[in-house]
């Protein structure tokens, strides 16, 4: 299972002994300051599913509840708890990648999701990217299509 927080992102692969998501790596995707600690366990409910943690006014989504220090900058972390819930899993909709015409017109989206980038420090032309609010995530079709399925995809 792949978690994204920010510029970052972590790999938790199913531990079947212990019937929980275990941390077994991360990447930064871009950024010098970005340093997150990523929880080595998943949140489950009672077993039956991981449940994530979107944090309050931001992008970032985490394995656990709490305070979640993301970059090398002190004082600038995300807050995560125990919010309105939202039971994905009861709503899931598979879009099958055979036919890419056939997919939700949102699939194509190329832009940014999100807050605009604003109130920035005055380096940020530097190439630190430290401002209030950061440009959200990038749509679908930027990403690479790194996940497979192991066994079955069915």
């Amino acid at each position: 299972m792949y978690v994204s927080a920010h510029d970052a992102g972590a790999y938790y692969r199913y531990d079947v002994r212990s019937g929980t998501f275990i941390y077994e790596s991360q990447e930064t995707r871009k950024g010098i300051f970005q340093k997150p600690i990523f929880p080595e366990r998943v949140f489950t409910s009672s077993g039956s599913h991981p449940i994530l943690f979107s944090a309050k006014g931001s992008h970032g989504l985490w394995t656990a509840p709490g305070k979640h220090k993301f970059v090398r900058i002190p004082k600038l972390y995300d807050e995560s708890g125990f919010g309105t819930p939202w039971p994905t899993w009861k709503n899931l909709e598979l879009i099958p990648t055979e036919n890419p015409s056939t997919a939700p017109s949102w699939m194509s989206f190329t832009g940014k999701w999100g807050n605009s980038r604003s109130n920035c420090h005055p380096l940020v032309n530097l190439g630190f990217n430290i401002c209030e609010f950061v440009d959200g995530p990038t749509g679908i079709p930027t990403k690479k299509g790194r996940f497979q399925c192991l066994n079955s995809c069915d």
